[in-house]
């Protein structure tokens, strides 16, 4: 078992130094990895901006109750589990995270960006909004890559906080839907 773990965190690590990597040589690159890691996130409380304007109360509702379940999950995994950084823990190689302007103090995993993106991403689509869900999902997606290219995450943070923030997503459009007729609204 201890071979599968080793195996696995080789691959999650050089995932990372691929993608990560991938910045040398291209400032470009690096300037499209520090948009998604830091501002991509504001895109998704745009989207707010269309549930209150739309009226669509039970959507805005779900999505809260999303990230609020997904960072009860994230709080309980940091109080067993806190996983440093890949700019921590390989700091003897030359990891230069892109961290300008974005916090990067707290654990890596999951990624708090992602999962906030994902079950925004999740609750938006599974309450009928399937286009604005669509390009939230390809939006969550860039917030993760830009997150792992940055340098903040491991790629398994990253798909740990889509795996959290999808789960979180539908666990709260059950609750939401399940309980909207007690609430009289949408």
């Amino acid at each position: 078992m201890e071979h599968l773990f080793d195996t696995a965190r080789f691959y999650d690590y050089q995932t990372y130094l691929f993608f990560h990597g991938a910045i040398h040589g291209r400032p470009w690159l690096n300037e499209i990895y520090l948009f998604c890691a830091k501002y991509g996130i504001i895109f998704f409380f745009l989207s707010y901006i269309y549930l209150i304007l739309r009226g669509k109360v039970n959507a805005f509702y779900c999505t809260f109750a999303a990230m609020a379940i997904a960072g009860f999950v994230d709080l309980a995994i940091a109080l067993f589990w806190r996983r440093p950084r890949p700019f921590i823990s390989h700091s003897s190689e030359v990891m230069t995270p892109i961290i300008e302007g974005l916090r990067v103090y707290s654990v890596s995993f999951p990624s708090v960006h992602t999962y906030v993106a994902f079950a925004i991403a999740t609750s938006i689509f599974l309450y009928g909004h399937k286009r604005l869900g669509m390009v939230l999902f390809l939006l969550a997606i860039l917030v993760g890559a830009g997150r792992v290219g940055a340098g903040l995450h491991y790629p398994s943070d990253v798909l740990a906080g889509a795996f959290l923030g999808i789960s979180s997503g539908i666990v709260a459009y059950w609750l939401v839907h399940n309980n909207e007729h007690k609430w009289d609204v949408d």
